[in-house]
């Protein structure tokens, strides 16, 4: 993690700015671990194989037996990471001020940071039209190398107006979705043979605040006093584990909304990845050519790609 100033005046570069600088950026990163399993990428791209799980277990009857060994086919998945920067740039008076409560750059740097989380929820879910993320294209390499762009499957949706067992419900985000996602999500086996996670639940819900609200307004979760103050600790911004769930509340210009309908997103954590070729980085700089102007630079270089279609869920919820 680099972040250097080349400012005349370098005292100016208070260490409680700077350890406020790191404490957000770990947070950054924190969150995101929380939610999905990242792996480094050397390179455009990194590679993780379509393996179905082995059926290859036989009773030994006899000695000198031979191991008849069986085979396997597999396809893969890439994960592909796309470079970002945030510049912002600041004149000779805001240089002056530079360390002093009135100055704009310390504030200005919190909210880069605050939008290079935003665009790490954005990058997470993705867009339907777009190469990567929860909802978006998948970039498939089957055995002969021939590459395809697999779309989300609707299968793997939740209605908004789901009801179970003939109860009524309203459409929003409820009890009953979160059983049926969970039932769902165990039936099709999308848990790998051996995994770990960052959080203790396997899967993961990406809402909006609107569908937490509803969670919370839901009698069979409201009288469960843990789970309703953790619910109120996700309206806070928190990332909690619920009903054997990561959820974390996003932005609503994160999650589509058509026609008074949200597209919510739950996944189990192996179906998917995140790969980062550079986690954000920042600097702070002079630039000569703009009269001495300083220069707050964030780079960033990350994507996601599902791995098992499966695993991956859209819960449409009313609003």
């Amino acid at each position: 993690m680099a972040n250097t100033t080349t400012l005349s005046v370098t005292e100016q570069f208070r260490p409680e700015f700077e350890d406020g600088w790191s404490t957000e950026y770990q947070r950054v990163r924190s969150s995101a671990e929380g939610m999905v399993n990242m792996f480094p990428v050397v390179g455009e791209y990194r590679e993780f194989p379509l393996l179905p799980k082995t059926d290859s277990i036989r009773k030994l009857t006899k000695r000198f037996e031979e191991t008849a060994p069986g085979d396997i086919t597999t396809g893969k998945r890439r994960v592909t990471t796309v470079p970002f920067l945030s510049p912002i740039a600041f004149d000779r008076k805001d240089q002056k001020k530079f360390g002093t409560l009135e100055s704009p750059i310390g504030p200005t740097i919190a909210n880069q940071r605050a939008e290079i989380s935003r665009n790490l929820d954005e990058t997470i879910v993705g867009t339907a039209a777009d190469i990567g993320g929860l909802v978006g294209k998948s970039i498939e390499v089957n055995v002969a190398g021939a590459v395809s762009y697999p779309a989300f499957d609707e299968t793997y949706s939740v209605a908004h107006d789901y009801v179970y067992n003939a109860t009524a419900a309203t459409n929003g985000m409820n009890y009953g979705k979160l059983i049926y996602l969970k039932e769902k999500l165990a039936k099709l086996n999308v848990r790998s043979q051996d995994s770990t996670d960052s959080n203790p639940a396997g899967l993961c819900l990406l809402l909006g605040y609107s569908q937490v609200s509803d969670l919370l307004h839901d009698p069979k979760l409201y009288n469960r006093d843990n789970a309703t103050a953790l619910l109120e600790q996700v309206m806070d911004g928190e990332i909690h584990d619920v009903q054997g769930f990561t959820i974390k509340a996003v932005d609503d210009d994160v999650l589509p909304l058509s026609g008074g309908v949200r597209t919510c997103v739950a996944f189990a954590k192996n179906s998917v990845a995140f790969g980062y070729n550079e986690m954000p980085n920042h600097e702070l700089d002079v630039l000569p050519t703009k009269t001495h102007t300083i220069q707050s630079t964030f780079y960033f270089d990350w994507g996601l790609g599902r791995i098992w279609d499966k695993g991956v869920w859209k819960v449409y919820c009313a609003e």
